[in-house]
């Protein structure tokens, strides 16, 4: 499925395009289950490879306040697209990542 969360193909965190640092599509959700369901409901996104999806610092892979920044906003855009609320999010995902 098409991302839900972008429809221009450049980088969710840095806005670049993918000339000096190819992009990957970077499902927000992982783990047991979750990177189909990420898949099916279209919570996507694409990264710069090097700098934003696996080596930089502050990269999705290494920093976990970047994970959790790339999780509020997929369920954000999750229940604003669907129509859900925080708990049928939580049905389906497992957890809250919003801190509001």
């Amino acid at each position: 499925m098409k991302s839900i969360m972008q429809s221009e193909k450049e980088c969710y965190l840095c806005g670049r395009n993918g000339t000096s640092d190819p992009l990957d599509s970077h499902h927000i959700f992982n783990g047991y289950g979750l990177r189909e369901k990420s898949e099916e409901y279209g919570l996507k996104v694409y990264l710069c490879h090097f700098n934003c999806h696996i080596y930089g610092d502050y990269a999705a892979h290494r920093s976990r306040a970047t994970a959790d920044f790339l999780k509020a906003e997929g369920q954000r855009a999750f229940m604003k697209e669907y129509g859900k609320t925080k708990e049928e999010f939580i049905s389906i995902f497992g957890r809250n990542y919003i801190n509001e």
